[in-house]
């Protein structure tokens, strides 16, 4: 191991625990400003139905924003101070990132990418075996964190402005921001893969939500969102598209009750389509990139 890998190895651990105390951290003064804001801590715990009290929802979009800011955010903050300049990775990258066609095209491989995703999704559901131990313990997480989540993401007229900036945006930049801009480029070095980087990143990425139904999905789209950082140099394509991403899971719930719903059913031709087009989509964010920027290195 060289001594580039060795520093990288080293900060990838200083970050993580980073990571780790920043969400902590985060939760804890979430909860304290709660009570001094709204005279109240919501408390969550499995089976406990959501209260459909106007005060508990926005309370809850309040500590969403603290718990990204402040975890998210934070510990992305804490290593730009501790490693300046050039972390977070991405930030200020090269113009391709930013150019419209790079942008439409980051979206349009989400947007495709949607079948297959679902696809995984109850793939990911096989394999926790109904009746078994890991039901016993995931499932009513699981059910808690989609009841929450539905629930904040309900909303009426203005009220979904407040939706799409809690649910799509604020993950979208600071998740981004600690997962793609300062994780992922510490494993890509530590590790001197550029793909192995990309994958610890997103397991990493998607075993912090602790949604483990979901787990795979967002496993793979933290691989996509990760290539196209990586690919462009810049943090924007990938923010970009998870906000699209996440936005598209609030407007399902919106029209069809459920943000798991699909709108039309998954069949071995749809994903067959969906990889076929997002890998035609992705070759193509390829090709626009290298029109501006010379390909990445490891």
């Amino acid at each position: 191991m060289t001594i580039e890998q060795t520093q990288a190895l080293s900060r990838t651990f200083i970050f993580f625990g980073v990571l780790v105390l920043a969400t902590i951290l985060a939760s804890t003064l979430a909860s304290a400003l709660s009570f001094v804001f709204f005279d109240e801590v919501l408390a969550l715990a499995p089976g406990m139905s959501m209260s459909d009290v106007s005060a508990s929802w926005w309370q809850l979009h309040f500590q969403n924003f603290v718990s990204q800011s402040v975890g998210f955010g934070g510990a992305a903050w804490l290593a730009w101070r501790l490693w300046r300049p050039g972390v977070p990775e991405g930030l200020f990258g090269p113009p391709a990132g930013r150019k419209v066609g790079v942008l439409t095209l980051a979206i349009l491989a989400t947007v495709l990418s949607s079948p297959l995703m679902s696809a995984s999704y109850e793939f990911n559901a096989s394999l926790i075996p109904e009746g078994g131990a890991l039901e016993a313990i995931f499932l009513p997480l699981e059910e808690m964190l989609e009841e929450l989540t539905t629930f904040i993401a309900s909303a009426e007229g203005m009220k979904r402005i407040v939706v799409v900036l809690s649910v799509a945006a604020l993950p979208a930049f600071f998740e981004e921001l600690a997962f793609r801009g300062v994780l992922q480029p510490l494993l890509i070095r530590c590790t001197g893969n550029a793909w192995v980087g990309i994958l610890l990143a997103s397991i990493i990425f998607s075993a912090i939500h602790f949604q483990f139904y979901g787990f795979l999905p967002r496993v793979l789209l933290g691989m996509l969102f990760g290539w196209l950082a990586y690919r462009s140099r810049s943090l924007v394509p990938g923010m970009a598209a998870h906000f699209v991403n996440n936005s598209l899971a609030a407007i399902t719930l919106w029209y069809t009750g459920s943000m798991t719903d699909d709108f039309m059913d998954i069949t071995w031709p749809l994903m067959l389509a969906s990889a076929l087009l997002t890998g035609l989509v992705v070759w193509g964010f390829d090709r626009t990139v290298k029109r501006f920027d010379p390909p990445a290195t490891a």
